[in-house]
């Protein structure tokens, strides 16, 4: 039968999401660019120079937003909504501990740090810049975590709107900031600093002051009993593909220290620009990959096996097609991209040029590892996106970094595609031989049917759920109760939640598991509609009955778990017998 659910839940995440991916890329290539204008090679230089630290703030951030957000999806898809709240306080707090620590040590040890990143006081203006931009990113650590952390749950619990207009606002006045601080008032890499946390500050203003009138689970309280235990197993899972900053901190600092011997200055400043224009790249990628992330954790959650298909395959469609005209954008036009990050000199920008080309013939299949890990990890398989990251990051950059600095400035860029296609080959070779795939855990134990010619369906139903039940051996009274749970509850639907001569579509999916419980999972197009909120209390003879709130009064009385959400635009409902 057709999904009708899939793909309005994607592209109701897809847009914000595309437009935070673009908002994210404009705001880290604003820094490069506008410094760029001012201070030339060696503002590029200097942004080069921190970006290690910057990856450490990325690895965290992303791994706690991301692996709490799986957790916290995949537990509202089972209606565990109290332990999908305390998931959220958990990653919270961990992200408080985190980020000061980092903030507070960071610039206790600056001087040292610096050295680390390439660049001692006797460089001058380098140090300097280097050192005005890096303060002021340590002091705001906890802003960046709070903001990913945010709007990876926003977009987790149906409000991507408010993650993409935060996103979008904060980055937009990021850039307005930066070119307001640098350009105008003069203040060199600091200003860039301060415009990214100022950006920051406003964005999570938007997030919580649009959580505030609004239905959501994103509730404060106090954080419970094991917290550091939910953290560290929430970070365990998002480090499966946020370990790729961990591996990349690594590489500027090699990458940085090999320019610097080989060219100096110039050649780190063609390396921030072609890292730069990845950015635009990469992120329409990962937003994508942000997008299915909800639907594949709920889906996954469910045992909705066709529904995680069909969601897949749209994003991989939609970002194939989105990143690849990107690419075309970069080839085509790698001069335009050397004026705007202010590279004028012709010799720089004939190396330019030809980096940002090299580097093009690769980006079509780091897009493709993106999506790929994305795919496993919502799917709670952490090994393949682990295994992509290292060697894309790490197993398979560094030997390339190191083998193409024996061959000059002009064939270093070569690093790049080596890297993306041969992590791709491998993986595939892997793949093959261990035979690694997302399984479908116990497809057998698993009904789906979808109401989509109202009423007249729900026979078809029943008849199909006697037969699943007496398959997977139910007593007859559970039996009859899940089969009165879809028909009651699809019966109210159709008769209560829609508009008049609106065509409603159910999609019942029903898991036997085996602890001998039968799980029915319910997802329609009607109206905000809650069958069990429905005026249920038993009524006297005198006041008559309602034939159709009893029948879920008495749902209510003998379903073991029954949980109601609204998401991405559907009504879902969780059923226990």
């Amino acid at each position: 039968m057709k999904d009708r659910f899939t793909g309005p839940m994607y592209y109701r995440l897809w847009w914000p999401a595309m437009l935070s991916s673009v908002g994210w890329a404009l705001s880290d290539m604003a820094d490069a660019v506008v410094v760029g204008q001012r201070l030339g090679a060696t503002g590029l230089a200097a942004i080069s120079l921190i970006l290690p630290v910057y990856m450490i703030n990325c690895m965290m951030a992303h791994g706690l937003g991301l692996g709490g957000s799986i957790q916290f999806s995949t537990l509202l898809s089972k209606g565990q909504e109290k332990r999908a709240r305390a998931v959220f306080m958990s990653i919270l707090f961990g992200a408080f501990l985190f980020s000061i620590s980092t903030a507070v040590l960071g610039n206790l040890f600056i001087r040292p740090l610096l050295g680390m990143l390439g660049t001692v006081k006797e460089d001058g203006e380098l140090f300097t810049s280097t050192k005005d931009y890096l303060q002021i990113l340590l002091w705001a650590t906890p802003l960046f975590y709070l903001s990913n952390i945010l709007n990876y749950f926003l977009r987790n619990d149906s409000k991507q709107k408010i993650a993409g207009i935060g996103s979008v606002v904060g980055n937009v006045s990021d850039i307005t900031l930066n070119i307001f601080l640098v350009l105008v008032m003069n203040m060199g890499t600091r200003g860039a600093a301060l415009s990214t946390a100022i950006g920051q500050i406003i964005t999570i203003i938007i997030y919580v002051g649009g959580l505030w009138r609004q239905e959501h689970h994103l509730q404060p309280a106090l954080p419970e009993k094991g917290s550091l235990k939910t953290v560290y197993s929430c970070m365990r899972e998002g480090l499966a593909t946020s370990v790729q900053y961990l591996y990349q901190m690594i590489f500027f600092l090699i990458c940085n220290n090999v320019l610097i011997r080989l060219s100096g200055e110039t050649g780190v400043a063609v390396f921030d620009l072609v890292q730069n224009t990845s950015y635009l790249i990469l992120y329409l990628y990962e937003g994508t990959a942000r997008a299915m992330q909800p639907i594949l954790s709920t889906y996954h959650g469910e045992h909705n096996y066709q529904g995680r298909k069909n969601a897949v395959r749209l994003g991989f469609l939609s970002g194939i097609l989105t990143g690849s005209l990107f690419i075309g954008l970069v080839a085509f036009f790698p001069r335009s991209f050397c004026l705007l990050f202010g590279i004028q000199e012709a010799a720089l920008q004939t190396v330019a040029v030809s980096a940002l080309r090299i580097y093009c013939l690769g980006a079509f299949f780091a897009g493709i590892s993106i999506l790929v890990c994305n795919y496993y990890q919502s799917c709670e398989k952490l090994k393949a996106p682990f295994l992509i990251e290292t060697m894309r990051g790490f197993a398979v950059l560094i030997p390339c970094t190191l083998l193409f600095s024996n061959f000059g400035l002009e064939n270093f860029w070569w690093l790049f595609p080596i890297t993306e296609i041969g992590t791709v080959v491998l993986f595939l070779l892997w793949k093959r031989i261990r035979n690694y795939r997302v399984e479908e855990e116990g497809v057998e134990r698993v009904y789906q049917y979808t109401i989509e010619g109202g009423i007249t369906d729900l026979t078809e139903l029943c008849e199909g759920l006697e037969r699943f039940c007496e398959q997977w051996e139910a007593s007859v009274t559970q039996q009859y109760f899940v089969v009165m749970a879809a028909e009651e509850l699809g019966l109210a639907i159709l008769t209560h939640g829609l508009y008049e001569e609106a065509e409603g579509y159910i999609q019942v999916t029903v898991v036997a598991t085996e602890e001998g419980k039968f799980k029915l999972h319910l997802r329609d197009n009607a109206l905000k509609f809650n069958p069990f909120s429905m005026e249920t209390q038993r009524l006297d003879a005198e006041e008559g009955v309602n034939l159709d709130a009893m029948g879920i009064l008495v749902l209510k009385e003998k379903a073991e778990e029954f949980y109601y959400q609204r998401y991405q635009g559907f009504n879902s409902l969780v059923v226990t017998i």
